[in-house]
């Protein structure tokens, strides 16, 4: 054999030995019970213990899938890029907490805040007090409970209390003993929940935030309340907020539910408060994983463009997300967008993913992980990825939603209608690229995802940003002028965009 022949085979050995010490060592997927001071020891397929374990699935270079009680699908939005392109493709995360593990019982710690500013008089606060009531009724023994309310200043109503038979009707009976006050300070309600949840350990933590108004005391600046919002997450506290009637302030109630991996309602009549806090009472029961993280090391030559719509901290290469808590059958989403070199041909290392949380169904430290890589090649690159399309046009449909309220709020309503259209039009080219891409077991929800987002458009166009055609039946045979639109400070205006706010939270989650 010719020398060159020799250096030829041999060059192409390295090549494809890199390329599978990158595809398929082993890349954990498994559940650990040990101390990082113990994971050099463990060999793929086993635990400390000798016990057998699950290792991802290796669907494909720029797909994973891996994990039990939590599961985790990873996928990139390409499977080729073009050479000396520019490189951009999309690094997705779906995390779903299995719902056949929903029964499992996980020890709960929950506090309940609520408004008693002079603003939720009559049904509303008679309306938070049975929900608050129901709440309490759903808990299980053991679980512990306590209750502050706020006005200018706070009061802790309830202490940490364990439920039992006893105490059950004690905490309803002091609930129902809520009176009205003055000003409002959420951010005092919060402050003081926060001191009553560190007093109990070994639970889940959930923090329940109600309130009709916009915050007069305290803390009142967006950026203030993200970073409470932030301090209560990093303390393993997600906070669920519900905005009650059209005067609250929707900004700081959803930032303060984003940014603490929390849940935002819109109860625009009081009477659905009962029904609200049973179902966050009901989830937070049935809690199977706490202190979820996932963390993305980016490849050697990979740039970070963007985190959507989550908070995040970066490592170096690393970019850790925390997504806090799962209840059975919760399902929660990271997107990146990153940027790979494309300099040469071949298999290109994108990141490497692991999912580390508390299996509460275990007691244990548990983690999953697998690996993300994609062909740069000369010919055409590969269409973007039908789920990860879905969900990167969520982000720009919940940020059209917010755009459209603040133009709405000020005034320019040919603009908000605008925007919404335009936003309306492009969404139907993803969604025809999209129902062409699809995988068969993912067309379904790729079409819903659509169609949902599309709903969401029209009935915000329909409550705000357009007004009915003009009729031919005036009087004298002249057409009736066209309705306007409602007033930003009508009801119907300020309910319309305190909804266009909770669609833009839930498309973000």
């Amino acid at each position: 054999m010719k020398p060159t022949r020799v250096a030829a085979l041999a060059a192409l050995g390295m090549l494809l030995t890199s390329v599978s010490v990158y595809s398929f060592t082993p890349p954990g997927g498994v559940k650990i019970t040990a101390d990082d001071s113990t994971r050099a020891g463990l060999v793929a397929g086993t635990d400390t213990g000798g016990k057998p374990v699950e290792n991802s699935a290796i669907l494909s270079p720029s797909e994973f899938s891996a994990g039990t009680t939590l599961h985790v699908d990873g996928r990139l939005g390409h499977t080729k890029i073009s050479k000396d392109s520019r490189g951009e493709t999309f690094v997705m995360l779906e995390v779903r907490a299995d719902p056949q593990k929903g029964q499992a019982r996980a020890p709960v710690n929950l506090s309940l805040v609520i408004d008693r500013s002079g603003s939720m008089k009559g049904n509303r606060l008679r309306n938070a007090i049975q929900g608050a009531s129901a709440a309490i009724e759903r808990l299980n023994d053991g679980d512990v409970v306590s209750v502050i309310t706020f006005d200018a200043r706070t009061q802790v109503l309830v202490p940490p209390t364990v439920i039992d038979s006893s105490s059950r009707a004690r905490v309803r009976n002091d609930v129902q003993g809520i009176t009205l006050g003055g000003d409002t300070c959420i951010s005092c309600g919060i402050e003081d929940a926060m001191i009553q949840i560190d007093r109990t350990s070994g639970r889940v933590n959930r923090m329940v935030v109600l309130s009709d108004g916009d915050a007069t005391a305290g803390v009142r600046d967006i950026p203030g309340f993200r970073a409470m919002a932030q301090r209560a997450r990093d303390r393993g506290t997600s906070i669920t907020t519900i905005g009650v009637d059209v005067d609250y302030n929707e900004k700081i109630m959803t930032a303060i539910a984003a940014d603490s991996n929390g849940r935002h309602y819109f109860v625009e009549n009081e009477s659905g408060l009962e029904r609200v806090f049973e179902a966050e009472a009901e989830s937070l029961t049935t809690t199977l994983a706490s202190a979820t993280e996932a963390q993305i090391e980016l490849a050697p030559g990979v740039e970070l463009v963007r985190v959507f719509d989550r908070t995040f901290r970066r490592v170096g290469n690393r970019v850790v997300v925390p997504l806090g808590s799962f209840g059975g059958g919760d399902t929660k989403t990271v997107l990146l967008k990153v940027r790979a070199p494309t300099d040469r041909e071949g298999l290109q290392a994108i990141a490497d993913v692991e999912m580390t949380y508390r299996d509460l169904t275990t007691s244990t430290d548990s983690r999953c992980s697998g690996k993300l890589a994609l062909d740069v090649t000369t010919g055409a690159p590969s269409a973007l990825d039908a789920v990860v399309e879905g969900r990167a046009n969520r982000s720009e449909t919940a940020s059209t939603l917010k755009e459209a309220n603040d133009l709405f709020q000020a005034g320019r309503f040919a603009d908000a209608r605008k925007k919404l259209e335009e936003r309306t039009q492009a969404l139907q080219s993803a969604a025809a690229s999209a129902a062409t891409n699809a995988p068969a077991p993912k067309k379904a929800d790729v079409d819903r995802d659509f169609a949902a987002q599309t709903t969401a458009l029209n009935e915000a166009n329909q409550q705000f940003a357009s007004a009915p055609a003009a009729t031919a039946t005036g009087f004298g045979g002249a057409p009736t002028p066209a309705a306007a639109p409602p007033a930003p400070d009508s009801h119907a205006g300020k309910a319309a965009m305190k909804q266009n706010a909770s669609r833009a939270a839930d498309m973000a989650f």
